[in-house]
């Protein structure tokens, strides 16, 4: 029973995910709009993660299948759990990060986090802006905007944090170099 569940664990949530990025929101980046821009993450990043979710998969049950027939001494149970957790992993990243945007309007932004409520950030109340990370892909790292005395919101790497700067237009809070 556990083997059956494993396998169509392996098949059903690359499979939900798949049909989701097809079907769902065509989540693209709304620029110039007359009162607000939103940046979301490139839609190549998560279909990448959902075709690396697929081919994990079918990788799993192809070699648990071998397995199965004895063509490798390991017990196909344990390899559906190996890829299971790859899969099961990759779809929770892939759900995080498409529901991370970025909207900046007029006098303030708000920023739909990975995982928890919305964060609204008034420009005028922006302390400072930190640079926090790794660069990514984009060329650029993570921004923390702290307010209050403390970071309110993080702006990840992975979207256009350039065109974000921009349209905040605060460029006294980023530290400068001496």
């Amino acid at each position: 029973m556990g083997l059956i569940l494993l396998a169509v664990s392996a098949v059903m949530v690359p499979l939900v995910a798949l049909v989701l990025e097809h079907v769902g929101n065509v989540r693209i980046s709304e620029r110039h709009h007359s009162h607000h821009d939103t940046y979301v993450v490139p839609v190549a990043f998560t279909r990448a993660l959902v075709l690396a979710m697929v081919f994990a998969g079918v990788f799993g049950l192809a070699l648990a299948g071998l397995c199965a027939l004895r063509v490798f001494l390991v017990d196909p149970v344990w390899v559906l759990v190996f890829f299971d957790a790859f899969v099961v992993s990759g779809f929770v990243m892939w759900w995080c990060l498409g529901r991370y945007k970025v909207s900046t309007f007029e006098e303030c932004l708000a920023v739909t986090p990975l995982l928890g409520p919305d964060v609204w950030v008034r420009y005028e109340e922006i302390e400072r802006l930190e640079w926090i990370g790794f660069r990514k892909g984009s060329g650029y790292r993570n921004l923390g905007i702290w307010a209050g005395g403390r970071r309110v919101a993080t702006l990840s790497g992975i979207v256009d944090v350039e065109q974000i700067l921009m349209r905040i237009d605060r460029f006294d809070v980023l530290p400068h170099p001496l």
